[in-house]
């Protein structure tokens, strides 16, 4: 089984009550076509053309030349079906709004939709609470009940839920929300997005060294933030107001460092200048946009939701004319529009007031995916001139062929109900069925389902290890090369062996030098053209652009500051960075898992005392109940055991982990070092076990041991300032992820965090 059909019937294709697959690829494709074409009666179609129009959505679904977002996939032609993909809900500041917001959360999450909030609106920390007398804990501690309800909501057997959470950089919280991800186990489902605005950024060029000025929301007083509270931790009663300069105080410049630093070290927050985005928003009078959706691209009012799609470009390269076929990409914009119109009145909405929002604006987002691949079909690096002028030229024609087909269906079924007062709405304003039309997604699964390049990402690598479900690895190559090789004869076991080692094409003699120059990956080119590449798009969509600039491991601070700067004068309108190996103690790389060697002092082992002082941790395991015991001598930490409570799991591994474990620490290994190799691994049993069962804390015996160490030392607190541990990991196979536009991304099995 292909893996393409392994995400198929993992993710999309119907179960029954017992989970078993009871429908084929083709025929989700034909319930899917069937349900969204049925809308069309609603517009008096007759059957005829209800058929016909199913025939066409199932042919374009089928031959991979465009398909919705995933939960279309999933549940058109099911009872109650959502399937729209991104939503926004409002976070008011009372305790009854606050965990209305929560109960609005689970709904979404338990349909499979990703949600995006800003917690602008409550008030900051230590701020008065006047019905109690008391004090208030804060933004960051209300997104930990909101990051406990995704834990607990596993949407069916396809995903847990995503969060995007944002913050306004004038909030007297923001560093610390900008600390908010230090410790690493700390809201893992959530991306982080501080909202910068114009005047923040004019500021910061002229005159960075002033006072960073942050506004309480409930009663508009100013304050400054003194550096002597620390970069976070601190509360309102810490803060200095406005114009009583009698400390130091954190300046715009302080402010912007730390955003940058923190994006360098772990790949967020990111940046979402949303001034721009406001400036863009089309129905002004319904309220200010205050959100995106988790990966970005999508800003929405509160209570909004959209439905996304997206056309794959590398079916549209007409090799012979050596350009684009524009006029079967027109035709296919065409017949998109009216899937993705038509999907808004089928989908379920979770709660009243998003059916209401998302009825009343009927936005879309239609975008691509196959750019990269498209670029290598007409023999255009990603990093040239030629590819960023296609670009354009394809966002431009997309652009203004989706507004037509917008405005030839306002003829057919009637504009979209808030029209009045929207920027549409002017004497010269041509009626629109839908308040936005254009959007850069992901696409992270369904790019595979389709086997091209994600979105508008240069292709990450040219070659992956891969892990079936049965646990056999093997050598994939990306699609587009090994059809390309295959086709010139020249691919074989050793070519996919050498671009697995990490060998670059042009390096590999049996790759010709035409094909071998334009294939350039994420990590080479650099960060400028990433943010080049990304304006290119943003200039000519509605909505936003979902892309991360991957940077290499050994970029600087002083590079993420540049890509930040750059894209705030290049028109975007937000951006995200990832550096090769952040969140992690070793470089993340496509090439290998090999784990580095630790290294102690060359001496021997010292002696075991006879007594020795410790103590023991019970974990649930997927085969059982593991208790490892830890104990220090004089000299600190000197020896792990570990034993199974019961019969089964693999005992004998474990001891030998634990004997070379306590081998090392008596070696003066650090506990550090050893809990960054152990801590992350995962095995089978227990990933399967941990699936909707909350009381399974650890992901395999070696995850235990490095937590129990952990414990030890105090846990993540107790180690060393700037300790960075493993990062995320599968939680289908285990293998470390990778961001990509705003998503986690396995390379091993094909999960994707945002579907």
């Amino acid at each position: 089984m292909s893996l393409r059909d392994e995400l198929l019937r993992r993710r999309y294709l119907l179960k029954d009550v017992q989970g078993r697959v009871v429908e084929t690829p083709p025929q989700m494709f034909t319930r899917v076509a069937g349900a969204v074409a049925g809308v069309e009666a609603e517009y008096d179609a007759t059957p005829d053309q209800i058929r016909d129009l199913a025939a066409q959505f199932f042919r374009l679904m089928s031959q991979g030349r465009f398909l919705p977002n995933s939960p279309t996939l999933m549940n058109a032609g099911r009872e109650d079906g959502v399937c729209a993909a991104c939503f926004v809900l409002p976070v008011e500041d009372s305790i009854e709004d606050i965990f209305d917001a929560v109960k609005q959360t689970a709904l979404v999450q338990k349909a499979g939709g990703g949600t995006g909030f800003a917690f602008d609106a409550l008030r900051p920390t230590g701020d008065l609470v006047a019905s109690s007398g008391g004090k208030t804990s804060g933004p960051i501690s209300f997104m930990r009940v909101f990051s406990e309800t995704t834990m607990a909501i596993q949407q069916g057997a396809h995903r847990r839920g995503a969060n995007m959470a944002m913050m306004s950089i004038k909030h007297p919280d923001i560093l610390n929300f900008i600390h908010a991800k230090d410790d690493q186990a700390e809201f893992a489902n959530f991306n982080l997005s501080v909202k910068v605005t114009n005047s923040f950024m004019m500021a910061l060029e002229e005159s960075p060294d002033g006072p960073h000025i942050v506004i309480n929301p409930r009663t508009g007083q100013r304050y400054m933030i003194p550096r002597r509270v620390g970069p976070s931790g601190y509360s309102l009663p810490d803060l200095v107001p406005a114009g009583r300069v009698t400390v130091p105080c954190f300046s715009r410049r302080d402010l912007w460092n730390m955003i940058v630093a923190n994006a360098h070290a772990t790949g967020e927050p990111g940046i979402s200048f949303i001034d721009r985005v406001n400036a863009d928003n089309p129905t002004p009078k319904l309220g200010r946009i205050e959100a995106t959706n988790p990966c970005g691209e999508q800003p929405l009012l509160a209570n909004e939701a959209c439905n996304l799609g997206s056309i794959n470009l590398s079916r549209f390269v007409d090799r012979k004319q050596g350009d684009i076929d524009w006029n079967g990409l027109g035709d296919v914009v065409s017949v998109a529009m009216r899937f993705l119109d038509n999907v808004i009145d089928l989908t379920c909405y979770p709660t009243a007031p998003i059916q209401e929002c998302s009825l009343g604006n009927r936005k879309i987002g239609l975008g691509v995916m196959g750019f990269a691949d498209a670029l290598a079909l007409l023999g255009m690096r990603y990093d040239s001139e030629a590819a960023l002028g296609l670009a354009s030229g394809i966002g431009r024609f997309i652009q203004d062929h989706t507004h037509e087909v917008s405005a030839q269906l306002a003829k057919e079924r009637g504009r979209f109900p808030n029209w009045d007062g929207s920027r549409w709405d002017t004497e010269a304003g041509v009626p629109m069925r839908n308040a936005t039309v254009t959007t850069i997604a992901p696409t992270g699964s369904i790019s595979i389902l389709t086997g091209c390049s994600s979105g508008i990402e240069p292709i990450y690598s040219l070659a992956y290890r891969r892990r079936a479900l049965e646990g056999e690895e093997f050598v994939q190559v990306h699609p587009l090369l090994e059809r390309i090789g295959r086709s010139g004869g020249w691919m074989n076991d050793s070519v996919r062996q050498a671009l697995l080692e990490g060998t670059p094409a042009t390096q590999i003699p049996a790759i010709p030098s035409g094909v071998a120059e334009i294939l350039v990956t994420a990590h080479e080119v650099t960060p400028e053209w990433h943010v080049r590449m990304q304006a290119a798009f943003q200039q000519h969509v509605d909505n936003a652009v979902s892309k991360t600039v991957n940077l290499p491991s050994d970029a600087t601070v002083a590079d993420v500051d540049r890509v930040f700067r750059l894209a705030f004068e290049l028109g975007c309108k937000g951006i995200t960075v990832y550096r090769n190996g952040a969140r992690s103690g070793q470089t993340l790389s496509a090439v290998s898992d090999e784990v580095a060697i630790v290294r102690g002092n060359g001496s021997a082992p010292r002696a075991r005392i006879r007594i020795t002082i410790g103590q023991t941790f019970k974990y649930r395991m997927g085969c059982g109940t593991l208790f490892v015991t830890v104990n220090r001598d004089e000299q600190g930490l000197c020896e792990v055991f570990a034993n199974l409570g019961k019969a089964g799991g693999c005992p004998s591994q474990s001891e030998a982990t634990c004997r070379a474990v306590s081998t090392a620490l008596r070696s003066g290994v650090s506990p550090k070092e050893l809990i960054e190799q152990l801590q992350g691994i995962r095995c089978l049993s227990t990933a399967a076990a941990r699936k909707g069962n909350s009381t399974i804390k650890v992901l395999s015996c070696p995850d235990a041991i490095a937590r129990a160490i952990e414990e030890t030392c105090g846990g993540a607190k107790g180690l060393p300032h700037g300790t960075q541990l493993r990062g995320r990991h599968c939680p289908f196979c285990g293998h470390a992820m990778r961001r990509e536009a705003g998503c986690f991304v396995c390379d091993s099995c094909l999960h994707n965090s945002c579907g």
